[in-house]
């Protein structure tokens, strides 16, 4: 599988995936964050679209192909968490949260994320409590809906 990246001047970017056994799969990532995506069975052929979808959609099929996506099974919980995403933060050296504990600095608080784990070199901290001291280059492993990751990544980036 070979993939090639094309800037579009004025329109984005375009990434395509070509295949061993045959075919283009092409995504056109849009200025504005929409996505098209293409499929071309041979190279003397046009692409056909397959589909348009927005940047929220493209992040639910990537978690899909990365095999992270969760959908509750319950009927009542259909939905709870289908805002949700599960990411993996590092925190910078030059961080102001590096030294202080998880209570101290507020982060569910200030930014609406949930810490469920840290992964520290080779260990990993499960739900770790407030009194948990913030290191450089701990891995955080947390839960939020989109405006609570950049609530975080804002936190994590002030010197």
């Amino acid at each position: 599988m070979k993939v090639f990246e094309t800037q579009l001047p004025g329109v984005g970017r375009r990434y395509q995936v070509s295949f061993p056994a045959g075919g283009t799969f092409s995504i056109v990532i849009h200025n504005d964050g929409s996505r098209q995506v293409f499929w071309r069975d041979d190279p003397d052929s046009d692409s056909e679209e397959l589909f348009t979808t927005t940047e929220r959609d493209a992040q639910k099929l990537a978690e899909i192909f990365e095999g992270a996506f969760f959908e509750s099974v319950s009927d009542d919980l259909d939905n709870a968490l289908s805002e949700a995403r599960v990411k993996w933060v590092a925190i910078p050296d030059e961080s102001s949260v590096v030294g202080q504990t998880i209570g101290e600095v507020g982060i569910r608080t200030q930014t609406g994320i949930s810490i469920l784990a840290i992964e520290r070199g080779d260990q990993t901290i499960a739900n770790p409590l407030p009194d948990t001291q913030l290191q450089a280059d701990d891995i955080l492993v947390v839960v939020g809906e989109d405006d609570a990751h950049q609530a975080l990544d804002t936190l994590l980036s002030q010197p």
